[in-house]
């Protein structure tokens, strides 16, 4: 039976979306740094200049204005969301994309089939980053059900991402959105459950094995550094989504530590963030969220009009 008990209210899935564009843009500067001394993360969190995000939140942006135009029906439609997508990149490439979505992009707006276009790299298979679950958050406010989520989440990803373990990811990721969403925060959130939930939906060896090590990793709440090695810290999907969610576990009702932890594992530290900030502000709204980094956040304007809309 899924943990999700409680209705969305418009702060949390406010909290939702702030919170991954806030991981996002924390975590922007220190992409690729084997790992995050705190006192680095302190100052950029006090630093006086604009946060502004990357190519996580820009596609999230999409995905969740497509979803707010097809609110009535839940209908997620593909060939217009793929076309959506490589506009986004075309319209702001310097958002920092990295180097296998462009390329699919630049695919789909020479006029390619996405079907096609997600093929034509990485010999056939498609890729397995982390691209599609960095951006699939949204989902969690249109799914009716948690494998309904997962199920729209799967679709979403295939635009971009036709390797399994690139869909696994988005699935996992978006059914841990949901189920942060619906989670009850007056009451602690029961870990096993949650990730017996995943399980469910998530059809996979590998990801199975990844869930239980984080089982384990939540009994002996390790370092960030011990969770990298642990998880993984790379773009690949199953070396991010596991390590966003062991961030999100160990601090479910601390929004602003969870996006530390995820940061302080270093790696994608930009994409890890936003999805541990995703699952975290869905849990505790965005009341919960630091005010004074939302104020330095140049889409939070956006990003909560767009949560009242789906909410």
């Amino acid at each position: 039976m899924t943990i999700a008990t409680t209705p969305i209210t418009r702060d949390r899935a406010r909290g939702l979306l702030l919170g991954l564009a806030l991981g996002d843009a924390l975590g922007a500067p220190f992409e690729g740094r084997d790992s995050v001394d705190p006192a680095d993360l302190v100052a950029e969190e006090l630093a006086p200049s604009g946060l502004v995000h990357t190519d996580d939140t820009a596609l999230a942006l999409v995905l969740a204005e497509h979803l707010a135009e097809h609110r009535e029906t839940t209908v997620l439609e593909e060939d217009l969301l793929a076309r959506e997508f490589a506009d986004a990149w075309r319209a702001e490439p310097w958002r920092g994309y990295g180097s296998g979505t462009p390329k699919v992009f630049g695919l789909i707006n020479a006029g390619v089939p996405w079907r096609d276009a997600t093929r034509a790299f990485y010999q056939g298979q498609g890729s397995f980053g982390n691209g599609a679950a960095m951006r699939v958050a949204p989902i969690a406010l249109a799914g009716t059900s948690l494998h309904h989520a997962a199920e729209l989440a799967r679709r979403s990803a295939a635009v971009t991402h036709a390797h399994k373990h690139g869909q696994h990811g988005t699935a996992c990721q978006a059914a841990a959105a949901y189920l942060a969403l619906h989670s009850d925060p007056t009451h602690p959130l029961p870990v096993p459950a949650f990730l017996h939930d995943l399980a469910r939906v998530v059809r996979s060896g590998p990801w199975h094995e990844k869930l239980d090590r984080i089982a384990e990793l939540v009994r002996r709440r390790p370092e960030p550094q011990h969770a990298a090695t642990a998880l993984g810290n790379d773009a690949s999907a199953l070396g991010s989504v596991p390590t966003a969610l062991l961030a999100f576990l160990l601090n479910p009702d601390r929004a602003n530590d969870a996006i530390r932890y995820a940061i302080r594992v270093g790696g994608d530290t930009d994409t890890i963030a936003a999805m541990a900030g995703a699952l975290a502000g869905a849990r505790t709204g965005a009341a919960a969220l630091p005010a004074a980094w939302l104020r330095r956040l140049a889409a939070a304007r956006r990003l909560r009009a767009l949560a009242d809309r789906l909410s």
